[in-house]
């Protein structure tokens, strides 16, 4: 399957209690499941809907954590969700997420929109069990996040002739040039994005991770 991003999709907020923690991948996850519980009542097929056409959806979570000293130097790190693909893998249906993590700066504001940098991107699979959700989710390597973000960096830096040599350049996750190609195997997903040549893989036959 290869999608084409021309969006930025619309997050989620505010779904799961407690999204200042020091863990947003978990805050990700507990937002997700409330989320199928509340608005879809138990039924993951809701993911497909999430507020778009089912080829578009997305789940994000604004403020997965924060971080900083509140009005002088907050952080705050949004954990942003691209639905790739629903899948039926060894005869079990599996929802496969790209999630990115995205750290904002701010100075002497409480609401820091400027100085975003993507920290980590990682392949992530669910599915139900039982009326529970079982959970795959792949490592965050700092080569496939290198590679993701250097064509940012690069329009970054064209932009601007002194900033040349300069690594101070924003990254976001994802963008509108993103174009995402899932291929799936017996026991192994993998994406690649086509822009900018970087890849995933996760193993299905991994211990499950659950939220806590």
């Amino acid at each position: 399957m290869r999608r084409r991003r021309t969006l930025i999709g619309s997050l989620i907020v505010g779904l799961a209690g407690g999204c200042t923690g020091h863990n947003p991948l978990e805050a990700w996850q507990l937002s997700l499941e409330k989320y199928v519980t509340v608005e879809g009542h138990g039924d993951l097929n809701k993911l497909r809907r999430t507020d778009r056409a089912p080829s578009e959806s997305d789940f994000g979570l604004i403020g997965a954590s924060r971080a900083g000293f509140p009005f002088i130097a907050p952080r705050r790190t949004d954990a942003n969700g691209v639905l790739l693909g629903h899948r039926l893998i060894d005869d079990r249906h599996w929802y496969v997420y790209l999630l990115g993590m995205v750290e904002y700066r701010g100075q002497f504001v409480d609401w820091p929109l400027d100085d975003p940098r993507v920290t980590g991107i990682r392949l992530i699979a669910l599915s139900g069990n039982n009326g529970g959700i079982d959970w795959r989710v792949g490592e965050s390597t700092l080569v496939g996040l290198e590679r993701y973000c250097l064509p940012q960096r690069e329009r970054w830096q064209r932009s601007d002739p002194t900033r040349t040599g300069s690594d101070d350049a924003p990254t976001v996750f994802p963008t509108d040039t993103d174009v995402f190609e899932l291929t799936v195997g017996p026991e192994v997903v993998k994406v690649i994005d086509q822009h900018s040549k970087a890849e995933w893989t996760l193993k299905l036959t991994a211990q499950a991770v659950a939220a806590h």
